[in-house]
């Protein structure tokens, strides 16, 4: 009886297996990904012939330190391993074959639960516990008149997620000796550096809604994008949250004031490179606003010639006489309503362009008030900045002051299509940005300024909600 009482029988193990496998109902990422691994047939990473490996020590340790993150380790299974980890290490088993205590009962609740920690911590600790894509693309409804429902894309930062290489990645390594499994924990802790100024925040004395801050922004700082601002000397930073823009180059900052979304079209979050400035940009309006502010003027030549709008038919380029047109026509795909660069333009005297597939960009704007409101999301996406000529004289690699006559001549002359005394030597109609300036456009609620101070913001578009109910699941 004592023989049986420590014998490992595969059929049985394998069995008892399959039962914890099935009775785990938990939906997350990982848990999904273990399933699958022992439902089709996976090996064994953690029972070997001399009994559980010491690699699950290993796991242990780091697992030992979830609380700190402000998780709680009973979702990494922290104390049922512990427990049944240490009536292994006693071989502490009952003869029973239906005992739960059975070793082939036990063995099998090892070998699920040490995976499936192990999966939630290192892809967690990797990746973050919240997939971005997931929490902010399905947000916003665009359309929801058919029979699909469309939604505005609000993430487009480059982040990795667990994918199947990953994946089989860390299974091998659980298969692996135990220094290749406490390489692989180490390995995973975030890269962001943001991460250790949140961490260290965390253990502070904090009430529970500055608690719950703090948390929301530990996790955005978990997302591996493998670029951040602090890699690189010289970059712009818009931080959403504090309608301000933050353009730097070594220790010299440029800080000013900007518009940007609405709730309704807020401004998507991405990461890009400004390539190019433009000079008195023409405007083409937006079939939203032509369809509310436009359409109704159709025919009126004198609104157009007033706002300095004009008519192009797609297909030949052409200009369309006002008088000729109907509001269907403007509706359609084959007219483009455009605002004449210049004076008055919506857009202002310069924009600063940056490939992304929203069409947004940033740029001057023809109203300035705009500055000086608290609430200054305004804008359909599109982020107006405060100081357009500083800003391009930023963008300069050469501050040659021969070039920065040249910027303020092209965002000062009186400039319009009936003008006709423009020193044409002076007027810059397009400027290259070389080297390209990175431009991060991100979501933070905590953040620290110049001087490294961490500085609170307000959660203007409701993020920080959305975060913290799928991180809940950790608590």
């Amino acid at each position: 009886m004592a023989d049986v009482k420590y014998r490992v029988d595969a059929d049985l193990l394998s069995e008892s297996l399959r039962h914890v496998v099935l009775a785990d109902t938990d939906r997350e990422t990982p848990d999904i990904q273990a399933r699958r691994h022992y439902l089709n047939g996976g090996q064994l990473v953690w029972v070997t012939r001399n009994g559980i490996s010491s690699k699950a020590d290993t796991l242990l340790t780091y697992l030992a330190t979830v609380d700190s993150i402000g998780f709680s380790s009973e979702k990494f299974c922290y104390s049922s391993l512990n427990s049944d980890l240490q009536r292994a290490r006693d071989l502490d088993f009952d003869s029973d074959k239906d005992s739960r205590n059975n070793i082939n009962k036990v063995y099998a609740r090892l070998e699920y639960r040490l995976t499936k920690a192990f999966l939630r911590y290192v892809e967690g600790m990797r990746f973050g516990f919240v997939n971005p894509y997931d929490a902010f693309n399905r947000l916003d409804v665009r359309d929801s008149s058919g029979v699909y429902t469309s939604y505005r894309s609000l993430y487009d930062v480059p982040t990795k997620r667990p994918d199947a290489k990953f994946v089989s990645e860390a299974f091998a390594v659980m298969a692996g000796n135990d220094k290749a499994v406490g390489t692989f924990l180490a390995a995973s802790r975030p890269e962001n550096p943001l991460y250790h100024v949140f961490y260290k925040r965390l253990h502070e004395s904090l009430s529970t809604a500055e608690r719950r801050l703090v948390l929301c922004n530990m996790e955005r700082s978990r997302w591996c994008h493998g670029n951040y601002p602090q890699q690189h000397k010289k970059y712009v930073l818009v931080n959403v949250p504090s309608l301000y823009l933050v353009a730097t180059d070594g220790d010299e900052h440029l800080s000013m004031r900007i518009a940007l979304g609405s709730l309704k079209t807020k401004t998507p979050l991405l990461t890009s490179k400004i390539k190019r400035m433009d000079f008195n940009p023409q405007w083409i309006i937006p079939k939203s606003i032509i369809k509310n502010s436009v359409r109704h003027n159709a025919g009126n030549t004198a609104y157009f010639d007033s706002h300095d709008y004009f008519i192009r038919q797609r297909s030949t380029g052409r200009e369309v006489d006002p008088a000729t047109v109907t509001g269907d026509m403007l509706m359609s795909s084959d007219y483009l309503v455009i605002q004449r660069g210049g004076e008055g333009n919506s857009l202002g005297r310069i924009i600063f362009r940056f490939d992304n597939d929203y069409s947004i960009y940033m740029h001057d704007t023809s109203n300035r008030n705009v500055f000086s409101h608290t609430n200054r999301c305004v804008s359909h996406g599109c982020i107006r900045v405060e100081k357009p000529y500083d800003l391009a004289v930023f963008m300069l690699a050469d501050k040659d002051e021969s070039m920065m006559k040249k910027i303020d001549y092209s965002m000062t002359v009186k400039y319009g299509r009936h003008r006709t005394d423009i020193n044409r030597r002076m007027m810059l109609r397009s400027l290259k940005v070389e080297p390209q300036v990175p431009v991060f456009i991100t979501y933070y609620t905590l953040y620290p300024d110049t001087n490294g101070t961490l500085v609170r913001y307000d959660d203007i578009y409701g993020f920080d909600p959305v975060i913290y109910q799928r991180i809940q699941k950790y608590m």
